[in-house]
């Protein structure tokens, strides 16, 4: 990769990463200050700087886990507030009644089904209160209704603000086809030409969708939580659903795209003849791949990547050519098995039809 490539890289990531964080961003400065106004003007407080906090916290700049993130920062300041009460009205405040306060906040955040935002927040809020405030005063509980006040203004920007469920789902799975594409042309030109070093960079880029996998399932589960937040968005679900079940068969795809590439690498590392029809099956399946990234992302049909696919299958040769070329040969035919999965086939129908190779003449 050339130094223009990469920093083209870098640009269209970053430009990437701006276009899906816009939204969020705007959610999170708009309801912060919303928070505070109404925290301060509305309800009285002096102070309200938990409102604010507690907002920016349950928005972020992602878009998942808002409802459970709501539900932790209540629970953790409610129980970091009454420990931090009870214990300084008690013992009075100083440095080892912290450590005291702190641990005991701590073991009872324990006792819920806790993430690591309900434990900070329980420490946090005992913190504050041991040092902040005076035992006994109306502090403590004023803090838990700011709390409460930034996390439901942080919900309620979330369900009349909501982006698009299926916008950054459908974008992460064009762009997961988008690169197994490129693999089994990548791989293909590769052949064509007895370039090694061709292969090389194809298997590189086959090595760096894992993180978009990881970043496609995300996009998935913040879609299905938009749907809840959201009623409008609700008549979006049965679309994420089918998106969802795209996800692991096209993983599974991208896997075996790895192992293809390092093997066509080999192939022409070891100076092995491939098949002369293993090349135009690599560019026909790629050319199914792109059928099936625009129906999947569409909303449409999948019979036509089905069908795209299963001409495919048809065509795959019975014999590589080499031992390379032959898990090659096995790769495609396991990747057509899980791009048939992503277009609802079930798994022993898509075994059948990838073994439907032509047969060998010699």
């Amino acid at each position: 990769m050339t130094a223009a490539e990469g920093l083209r890289r870098i640009a269209r990531s970053r430009t990437r990463r701006l276009r899906d964080s816009g939204l969020p961003i705007l959610q999170c400065a708009l309801a912060a200050g919303l928070a505070f106004l109404v925290a301060r003007n509305v309800v009285g407080h002096a102070l309200p700087f938990f409102a604010p906090i507690a907002c920016v916290l349950v928005l972020g700049v992602g878009v998942t886990n808002r409802l459970r993130r709501s539900v932790e920062l209540a629970v953790g300041v409610s129980v970091g507030v009454a420990v931090g009460d009870l214990i300084v009205a008690a013992i009075g405040p100083g440095w080892w009644q912290i450590s005291v306060v702190v641990g005991l906040a701590l073991l009872a955040a324990l006792l819920f089904d806790v993430g690591a935002l309900l434990l900070n927040q329980a420490a946090v809020s005992a913190v504050l209160i041991a040092t902040l405030q005076p035992p006994g005063t109306t502090a403590a509980f004023s803090r838990w209704i700011d709390t409460l006040i930034g996390a439901a203004i942080g919900l309620l920007t979330a369900a009349t603000l909501p982006s698009h469920p299926l916008t950054r789902a459908r974008r992460g799975l064009a762009a997961l086809l988008d690169e197994l594409e490129a693999v089994l042309t990548g791989i293909a030109d590769a052949f064509e030409a007895g370039d090694a070093e061709a292969a090389t960079a194809v298997l590189e880029r086959a090595r760096a969708t894992q993180g978009r996998v990881d970043a496609l399932a995300d996009a998935v589960d913040a879609g299905f939580e938009i749907t809840t937040i959201a009623p409008q968005r609700r008549r979006h679900r049965g679309e994420l659903a089918r998106l969802r079940a795209a996800v692991r068969p096209v993983d599974l795809a991208l896997r075996n795209a790895r192992v293809l590439a390092r093997r066509g690498y080999a192939a022409l590392r070891d100076g092995e003849r491939p098949d002369a029809d293993l090349v135009p099956v690599l560019r026909r399946f790629a050319e199914a791949v792109g059928v099936l990234r625009r129906e999947l992302t569409t909303g449409e049909s999948t019979d036509g990547a089905r069908v795209a696919l299963l001409d495919t299958a048809a065509e795959v040769p019975a014999r590589g050519g080499g031992y390379s070329a032959e898990v090659v040969l096995a790769q495609v035919r396991s990747m057509l098995v899980d791009l048939l999965r992503a277009t609802g086939m079930d798994r022993d129908e898509a075994v059948r039809a990838a073994d439907r190779s032509r047969p060998d003449d010699g």
